[in-house]
């Protein structure tokens, strides 16, 4: 490290800092000027503060004008008697912090407009709950569209009004004098109660008017939380030095080096008890492979591909169709056909088009966030691709799974951000580089299912398209229609490079060749359980096939389909089938089925699948106006046809959740269920019952639910059961990564790309690499029984009343663990 590239830092640090609190105030005043404030951090904290002393207040003024003691206020509390105390605090308290100039001082409110717009929130929250009571499915069919969509404030709020008209339903039942009661006697009484705003008459004559300021407590309240908040903002930007080694010293220091960067502790919101546990093992020497797997993975310098970012930007500007990298601007449908005029308006033709236009500007709207995260890693991209070499500081969360501190720009990012990424160290191929390269190229494009040697065969008889792509990506876009088309970009650089040399093994790559887990979820677990079916589907065993597991359970769902082709169903299971279900229909329910995937979770992952279909271009398969009950036959035929293929997993599953709430109804001491990782990371979890004090409207048709209050002292048996299992196995993929980048580095492989099941070094390693991937795999499962260990665990923390209840643990299977190092296809 240079003194000239550790001032650099120090001054990239306190620019992050500066950027940090410019973010904090700019959304704030945002915020305030567009009446959000409430939405905003402070603005919770606010709600948070005085929410349950303002229904306090509430329900005491209550009880004493319905018994008549307070005179004038009775007209309003006749209009709020249906209204939950809680709710009426809730929103008023919205309506304040969001007109009260609490962040912006120069910001006028008058006490009636604040009065009107708090009732207004109140009177649209009622009617909706009538709505809802009136008619329950269709209610929960528009909170659902609601949910998805993010549909603004007044776009909810007019849909609803159109809605009213149609169920013959009025929508405003209080008068403008009644909504002034109600916002008057609440305002009144957050005033009792809090002190913390002032009515103060300003103007002379017809201008006179009574305006709301905060008090001058409330106005500390707000700066001194600023100044406190700030922090939490933090940008973390790469480093131009490597960052500083976790060791029992640095533990709660993170890996950057001054004070502008707010310090972070290894392990992701930890508390004191577990630091100290941390801190003790580490100093014992017993979390060495732990902390030198994390610092060799930051140890990586890395470096921006700059014509690769060249290429991305100009696709991304011009609105060429590229993968998941989102459009920069929005799409526009096509002109409505001239006949259309002459349509009436419930013409299939018409409403076809009217669907047609709706999708396209609902694609717009999901595209937002998108785009700006694609902008900022553009921005980070061209901003530190003057350096030669750039670093990510990484930290755990609670299960040992390692996370880059940068955002926006990492090597766990999307497609078009890892293509922007390439080591800054070259190697030479060497004897097995080039083979590995051309896997890579075949990978990228979407020919991962092929055998290896076939990947291989496909690059070479590519290698004119990638010289054509390489002398001119902005001319040859056929890169942008690979799977990985960024990487494959990447690629093309790179095999273009060395198919012209006299000697290709010693070309110099820097990029990084991935190797990626079948199903990891589902490997950990027929590892556990001995599970040789389970096994063969996610390529344990010795083949020279690779098995899809995501294809099996396509070909299950198809089955599953044709036999409702004769039934009630058929014209849905037409539908689908011409559709098609592929792989990619079942991919991700599949693959969190490990994960305590439910049949909800499967449900929104088959939506968002057909979706991703449509957005591509592919016909609408159903009417639009009724799309849900197509998702959902295909999600209940897929969720059928899951444990059809994967067995075993779902009864491990359902030990780890029996044994996890057995704990939460012991309540221990310790208030948690813990276990310890093959390599000993210590995993503690805990999730809390919530006194029921969590707040739910509707907010004009989109349900909120806003967490007030503070976890009681007593675990929630049934939230640990089902995260129990999900943490369990992603312990022990973390683990296993660990595992391999401490056996890879002290075997002098120094440069690494990880995503939690992807692991990826250089060319040149990769023959090296893949080997101990796969040893380090069988030696944790063949030295460890997890569920036993798991089992030690927790029957110390489960009471004697339960002792009975705890099932034995699931029969292992016969599947040989060393078939593992003979198939190729177990990370490829």
């Amino acid at each position: 490290m240079t003194e000239e590239l550790y001032l650099e830092e120090l001054r990239l640090e306190e620019e992050a800092r500066g950027l940090t609190i410019e973010r904090f105030h700019r959304e704030h005043a945002n915020g305030s000027q567009d009446d959000t404030f409430s939405e905003t951090f402070l603005g919770s904290y606010l709600i948070r503060r005085y929410l349950n002393p303002y229904i306090a207040g509430i329900a005491e003024w209550m009880n004493a004008s319905l018994s008549g003691k307070v005179g004038r206020r009775s007209t309003a509390s006749k209009l709020l008697e249906d209204v939950p105390a809680s709710v009426a605090a809730f929103l008023m308290l919205k309506a304040i912090f969001n007109k009260v100039g609490v962040y912006n001082n120069q910001k006028v409110c008058t006490l009636t407009g604040l009065a009107l717009s708090g009732a207004d929130l109140i009177h649209d929250e009622m009617r909706l709950r009538a709505f809802d009571d009136e008619y329950k499915k269709w209610s929960q069919r528009i909170h659902e569209d609601f949910n998805k969509r993010e549909l603004p404030r007044e776009k909810r709020e007019e849909y609803m009004r159109k809605v009213f008209l149609k169920a013959e339903m009025p929508w405003s039942t209080w008068t403008t004098t009644d909504k002034v009661h109600v916002g008057m006697a609440l305002l009144s009484i957050f005033k009792e109660v809090t002190g913390d705003l002032i009515v103060s008459t300003v103007g002379t004559g017809k201008a006179k008017r009574d305006i709301v300021i905060p008090s001058e407590g409330l106005q500390k309240a707000v700066a001194d939380n600023a100044a406190h908040c700030e922090a939490l903002f933090t940008n973390y930007f790469p480093m131009v030095v490597p960052p500083r080694d976790w060791t029992a010293e640095t533990l709660e220091l993170g890996g950057y080096l001054s004070h502008h960067v707010t310090p972070y502790p290894l392990v992701k919101g930890s508390r004191r008890a577990y630091k100290a546990l941390l801190k003790g093992l580490v100093k014992e020497g017993k979390l060495d492979t732990v902390l030198n797997a994390v610092n060799a993975l930051q140890r990586t310098r890395w470096q921006i591909n700059v014509p690769v970012l060249d290429a991305i930007e100009y696709v991304y500007l011009n609105n060429i169709p590229c993968g998941k990298l989102p459009r920069a601007n929005n799409k526009k449908p096509d002109p409505a056909p001239k006949r259309l005029e002459f349509l009436p308006a419930d013409h299939p033709e018409v409403k076809a088009y009217r669907a047609y236009c709706f999708s396209i500007h609902e694609h717009n709207r999901r595209v937002v966030g998108k785009r700006v995260m694609a902008g900022r890693a553009f921005q980070l991209a061209r901003k530190f691709s003057q350096y030669d070499a750039i670093y990510f500081p990484h930290d755990f969360d609670s299960r040992g799974r390692v996370y880059p501190k940068p955002t926006g720009l990492h090597p766990q990012g999307p497609d078009y951000v890892k293509g922007l990424l390439q080591f800054a160290d070259g190697k030479p191929l060497g004897t097995h580089g080039r083979r590995w390269l051309a896997i890579h190229g075949a990978n990228c494009w979407g020919e991962d299912k092929l055998p290896l040697e076939e990947r291989a065969a496909w690059a070479e008889r590519h290698t004119d398209l990638a010289r054509s792509v390489a002398a001119d990506p902005r001319a040859d876009l056929r890169w942008t229609e690979a799977d990985n088309p960024c990487q494959f970009l990447a690629w093309c650089f790179e095999w273009a490079a060395m198919s012209y040399m006299a000697n290709p093994e010693e070309y110099v790559s820097k990029l990084h060749i991935d190797l990626d887990a079948t199903c990891s979820g589902l490997q950990h677990f027929s590892a556990m359980l001995r599970d040789e079916v389970g096994g063969f589907h996610v390529n344990m065993v010795p083949n020279d096939k690779r098995q899809d597991v995501y294809g099996a359970v396509a070909a299950e769902t198809i089955k599953l389909v044709e036999a409702d082709l004769d039934g009630d169903n058929a014209s849905l299971a037409q539908a689908w089938l011409k559709f098609g279900i592929s792989r990619g229909v079942t991919k991700r329910p599949v693959m969190v089925k490990p994960y305590s995937g439910t049949r909800q979770s499967c449900g929104q992952y088959v939506s968002d699948a057909v979706d991703e279909k449509l957005e591509e271009g592919h016909a609408l398969p159903w009417p639009s106006e009724d799309m849900w009950t197509f998702k959902m036959y295909g999600a209940d035929k897929v969720w059928a046809a899951i444990p059809k293929v994967v067995v075993a997993a779902d009864g491990a599953m359902k030990w780890l959740c029996t044994v996890s709430r057995l704990v939460g109804k012991s309540q221990p001491k310790e208030r948690r269920i813990e276990w310890t990782t093959p390599l000993g990371f210590p995993v503690h979890q805990a999730k809390f019952n919530v006194k029921s004090r969590q707040i739910e409207t509707f907010f004009d048709g989109r349900i909120i639910k806003p967490r007030i209050n503070d976890e009681l002292d007593e675990l929630d048996s049934r939230q640990m059961s089902s995260s129990v299992p999900p943490s369990f196995v992603h312990s022990l993929d973390a683990c296993h990564l660990q595992m391999t980048i401490d056996r890879a580095a002290r075997e002098g492989i120094t440069d690494f790309a990880c995503v939690h099941d992807s692991f990826g070094v250089h060319a040149c390693d990769v023959e090296r690499f893949s080997r101990i991937i796969r040893e380090c795999f069988v030696e944790m499962y063949e030295n460890h029984d997890v569920l036993s260990d798991f089992l030690v665990s927790a029957e110390r923390l489960i009471s004697e009343e339960y002792q009975k209840d705890i099932p034995p643990v699931p029969q292992l299977g016969k599947l040989d663990l060393r078939g593992i190092l003979e198939n190729p296809f177990f990370f490829s």
